[in-house]
């Protein structure tokens, strides 16, 4: 048996984790991105486990995660089983076993385990969860997006070591190149339990196929010189068909992972070819298979054709799959024919950066998102089509400057601060728009809560930011002129305290 080396913030997960059981919080999620190497932190607990002699579970909702779990587990000589139907290592007298969610809801779990591990915990998949509410043992939830309701009934704390942003700056994860592509037009479609009806997002989504495929040949020559490993999120099983037939009419290799690909053997043999580092296929479709811990890390390219209302996890999940490190590998490439980019923008941008310190109980995933403005569009995408994140001065694709409006008059020489309300009068929506974009951004870096940026924004216009077209703009980097504008309020404060 080789022993699990982990890194400084797997090492710190495992930490706090062990802490929170010693303060009687047996269940506990940890929360890291994709990427970030949670099954090697199961791993070496696991491999703790089984020198404890202790009897331990780690389970999973995809076939394609037993066998991927599996190998990952023989890489360090720890000798385990598997519980799913039919599969060769069924060994039941194993201390470890690697389980299917849906094998053991079938069978029912044992009642003698010691130590279970959930991953992609974010999906409380009914019985599993009727186990986690009766069970003593020590429980470890799995997930980059802790964000679904109930959550907080089965699990006592988080543990959330490092985020997306961190892992990306120190190189442990890729950064993306987002195009907001053409989209599918969702206006009026069909709502079916809080998402739109997959009938119809199929019906619109074969109107630009072609357009994917085209986007797709285009960015992938300018980017890497020519095709690249590819996945494809359809919005159906006969959408993905139709994305599939039309990349092959364009010469390029795509397969489709679905129900349809002829069982367990199939789709096992296809996910190997492709994760080949010579693989002669370009691209793998599939509807949901991706989204949960698909671990292909050469991935280079993924495209998003399924919009979401509300599931900002299925849409942080999707991107994570192309987020994987991997060597030669500078950047993912992301194609978003879905919206989801501009819809979910806020709050990636927040999950990046901050990640969470408590389980929030579904409100980000029950939120529905409004359709962005064509100007929240323009502060976000630049003209040649590449999203920019909130830290971005230029395009990280073109590398043209971000326009940046001066939101203070100035005279030779120096800033002249004008009357509140003679400003507000005289300013134009514009300018307050991208003030308080500015303040949310500034708030967001230091720490501040929205309360800040209404006082700020009071300050400067005489009236506080009540009007709806202030009350969903998105953060967006701050300029000198603002930084220069708060540190001139805090002088003015300060002096005025000193008076006093």
């Amino acid at each position: 048996m080789s022993e699990v080396a982990l890194r400084d913030y797997q090492i710190e997960s495992v930490e706090r984790a062990r802490a929170g059981v010693a303060a009687g919080r047996r269940k506990q999620v940890l929360m890291a991105p994709a990427g970030a190497g949670k099954t090697e932190i199961a791993c070496f607990m696991l491999q703790e486990a089984s020198k404890k002699y202790s009897r331990a579970m780690f389970i999973v909702d995809r076939v394609v995660l037993v066998d991927q779990t599996s190998e990952r587990l023989d890489r360090y000589g720890i000798s385990h089983g598997v519980i799913q139907s039919g599969h060769w290592r069924w060994k039941p007298y194993e201390r470890i076993q690697v389980c299917s969610a849906q094998t053991l809801e079938r069978r029912g779990i044992p009642a003698d385990v010691q130590v279970v591990f959930v991953d992609e915990a974010h999906c409380m998949r009914k019985k599993v969860t009727e186990f986690l509410n009766q069970t003593d043992a020590v429980v470890v939830g799995l997930t980059a997006t802790p964000f679904t309701k109930g959550m907080g009934k089965v699990y006592e704390g988080l543990v959330n070591v490092t985020t997306t942003n961190e892992l990306i700056a120190r190189g442990y994860l890729s950064p993306l190149k987002i195009y907001a592509a053409k989209a599918i037009d969702v206006t009026g479609m069909k709502v079916v339990a809080g998402e739109w009806s997959e009938k119809e997002i199929e019906q619109r989504g074969l109107a630009i196929i072609g357009d994917i495929v085209a986007e797709w040949q285009d960015k992938t020559e300018k980017h890497f010189g020519g095709p690249v490993k590819t996945i494809v999120f359809s919005a159906t099983v006969d959408h993905g068909a139709e994305l599939v037939r039309q990349f092959q009419a364009a010469g390029f290799d795509f397969r489709q992972i679905s129900y349809k690909d002829g069982g367990d053997d199939v789709r096992r043999a296809i996910i190997e070819e492709f994760r080949k580092p010579d693989s002669t296929i370009h691209g793998l479709v599939s509807c949901e298979v991706f989204t949960k811990g698909f671990d292909v890390p050469d991935v280079m390219c993924g495209i998003s054709a399924r919009p979401y209302r509300k599931s900002l996890s299925s849409h942080i999940q999707q991107m994570g799959r192309v987020m994987r490190a991997s060597p030669g590998k500078e950047y993912g490439l992301w194609l978003d024919h879905s919206g989801n980019v501009m819809r979910f923008y806020a709050d990636t941008e927040t999950i990046f950066q901050d990640g969470m310190t408590e389980l929030d109980e579904g409100r980000l995933e029950s939120k529905t998102r409004k359709e962005p403005t064509e100007q929240e569009r323009d502060a976000i995408k630049c003209q040649c089509g590449a999203v920019m994140s909130m830290a971005d001065v230029k395009c990280p694709s073109c590398g043209k400057e971000r326009k940046r409006r001066t939101l203070i008059e100035q005279q030779p020489g120096e800033l002249v601060e004008i009357d509140g309300n003679t400003r507000n009068r005289k300013t134009g929506w514009d300018d307050k728009i991208h003030f308080i974009a500015q303040l949310r951004a500034f708030a967001r870096a230091h720490g501040y809560q929205e309360g800040w940026v209404a006082h700020k924004y009071r300050s400067r216009y005489g009236v506080w930011p009540n009007d709806p077209r202030l009350k969903h703009v998105a953060p967006a980097p701050y300029g000198v002129d603002v930084a220069n504008w708060l540190k001139s309020q805090a002088i003015r404060y300060a002096k005025s305290r000193a008076a006093a």
